[in-house]
């Protein structure tokens, strides 16, 4: 791996760090106003899993809530990351979105600005779409992305869908881009094979995967605590204001 590449993730790994302090200031500030006041709990979900006691109640509202937040704010550093590595930009800030007003390109979350060519066509850069992983493709965003990929080589640019981990691409995005008379080998990459394609180096999935561990173990743990407290913290509130009555809190949330 080239000292350039490494010196790209680690500059990168500064996204990943924003990350975890935002989850962390996250939990921080859930309160027994977000599950009471603002919809935190869902009252027919407690009802029919026969939950009793405020500790699960708690421990439900916690979970489903920090995975939410893990979840979104993942996805969005996951991309900053890819972003930074490659020396892109998002697509809703490249000048054809901001001043030519090109609403196609503001879709993509990666846009390289470089002419090459491929088999024959000449393009003028590479436009990238970063999905976590396969399982979350439905056919209806099958269909979406078609769309953008045609679009995007319409304007002369070569279009990806990246899966940021997995081992291959599941039925619905392959068969739906066949269906479209596309090939899923030339635009979907899954997992080692962005690096490969992008890096030339499908081995910096390890070094990034290490990177992270070894960067953020101590932080990790930290995280976890902070959940268990917080699940203590909500339970021991929720106990003040209705005791060991769960029917009583249900009959409140709505």
């Amino acid at each position: 791996m080239s000292e350039e590449v490494i010196k790209r993730v680690n500059r990168a790994l500064s996204h990943i760090w924003r990350f975890v302090t935002e989850v962390k200031d996250d939990i921080g500030k859930i309160s027994l106003r977000d599950l009471i006041d603002e919809g935190g709990i869902n009252p027919y979900m407690v009802a029919a899993l026969s939950i009793t006691n405020v500790e699960d109640v708690a421990k439900l509202f916690i979970y489903k809530r920090v995975e939410r937040s893990l979840t979104t704010k993942f996805g969005n550093a996951i991309e900053a990351f890819l972003r930074d590595l490659l020396g892109g930009v998002k697509g809703e800030k490249h000048y054809g979105c901001t001043t030519k007003k090109l609403k196609w390109i503001c879709w993509w979350d990666i846009v390289i600005d470089k002419e090459f060519e491929e088999g024959g066509k000449k393009y003028r850069g590479i436009v990238i779409a970063v999905r976590s992983g396969p399982a979350d493709i439905d056919k209806d965003v099958a269909e979406k992305f078609v769309d953008h990929i045609k679009e995007a080589e319409k304007n002369g640019y070569r279009p990806y869908i990246v899966f940021t981990y997995g081992k291959k691409v599941f039925g619905v995005a392959d068969t739906t881009l066949r269906n479209y008379g596309l090939d899923p080998k030339r635009y979907l990459l899954i997992g080692r094979e962005f690096y490969k394609q992008f890096l030339n180096d499908e081995n910096v999935y390890e070094y990034i995967i290490n990177a992270i561990t070894e960067t953020f173990k101590d932080v990790q743990i930290n995280l976890i605590n902070l959940i268990e407290d917080k699940v203590k913290r909500i339970a021991e509130d929720l106990k003040r204001r209705y005791g060991s009555d769960v029917s009583k809190l249900l009959k409140e949330v709505t």
